[in-house]
């Protein structure tokens, strides 16, 4: 947002299989509701009905799903600290909250002063098999660029 005259906000969403998974399922799946409703249009019954609108309701569930738990999930680093939004949830921490920063199982883990820890899922492949290294060395480029986070 810096070309915009604002502060510079830096963002990562999940990548690699797990994103292409976000939009490749849902797509099929309404494909194949799209083709049941061609069918019933074409000759018109109860059962072709039925089995268009079973698919068509597979379809919704199916990108809700992918939606919530792949495709809406972020990381923002900014000024103002961090804004991590998993599939349960939104946790805002200040930069002056966090302690150290490592790289976890599900994604880089913000540890705070009294203990508790935030996982951000975003830079995650959602275990997909790939390393994440690469995004985590990115952030941590981004955090090291603030002139408190010496300590991390």
């Amino acid at each position: 947002m810096a070309d915009q005259g604002g502060d510079s906000v830096s963002v990562w969403r999940v990548g690699g299989a797990a994103c292409a998974a976000g939009y490749v399922m849902p797509a099929v799946v309404g494909a194949k509701a799209l083709f049941g409703w061609a069918g019933w249009v074409s000759s018109p019954g109860a059962e072709a009905a039925r089995k268009a609108g079973l698919w068509t309701g597979l379809a919704v569930g199916v990108a809700l799903f992918f939606w919530w738990a792949v495709l809406r999930v972020r990381l923002e680093v900014g000024p103002d600290g961090l804004v991590a939004v998993n599939p349960w949830g939104t946790h805002r921490l200040g930069l002056d909250e966090v302690t150290s920063v490592r790289l976890g199982a599900w994604g880089a883990e913000f540890h705070h002063g009294d203990g508790f820890k935030t996982t951000a899922y975003a830079l995650s492949e959602l275990a997909a098999g790939s390393s994440q290294d690469r995004r985590f060395a990115e952030l941590r480029a981004v955090l090291e660029a603030d002139p408190d986070s010496s300590s991390w």
